[in-house]
């Protein structure tokens, strides 16, 4: 049987949820040169929505954001990740942040480590790279180093 983007909604739907966004995307790919292909891939969405297999946004939103939460992602690298997939953006938890921002660096550094100006400068270049946003940086690197 040949693969229809109907066919392949359930597929990726099988392994994890996606987003509309995402759907499209692959579907896109796939399907956009075939006559009739673009056609197709919407009805194949509508099909999905109408079987109410694709999730709330919001829902899969702040799922994403809890598993990325769990690596220690700053909100500023999560927001950015969920706008990639076409998802609404997350409130920031400060203390969470802060939290998080703190464990990348007792990860990264010895507990008894004394930090030198260029010591601060590498811990707030990766906390920045790990997504945190500049007043969560400001605050590790002042007030908890």
């Amino acid at each position: 049987m040949s693969d229809t983007p109907k066919r392949k909604i359930m597929d990726l739907i099988a392994r994890r949820n996606h987003s509309e966004q995402e759907l499209r995307t692959k579907l896109h790919g796939r399907f956009a040169d075939e006559d009739g292909g673009l056609e197709a891939i919407e009805e194949a969405i509508s099909h999905a929505k109408k079987n109410n297999w694709l999730e709330e946004p919001s829902t899969l939103a702040h799922r994403l954001a809890d598993t990325l939460h769990s690596r220690n992602k700053g909100i500023e690298y999560i927001n950015n990740y969920l706008s990639e997939k076409g998802l609404p953006a997350v409130e920031s938890d400060e203390a969470l942040e802060l939290e998080k921002a703190l464990a990348v660096v007792k990860n990264k550094f010895d507990e008894d480590f004394k930090f030198s100006r260029e010591d601060k400068a590498r811990v707030g270049r990766l906390l920045t790279s790990r997504g945190f946003d500049s007043e969560t940086v400001r605050k590790v690197i002042y007030e908890k180093l």
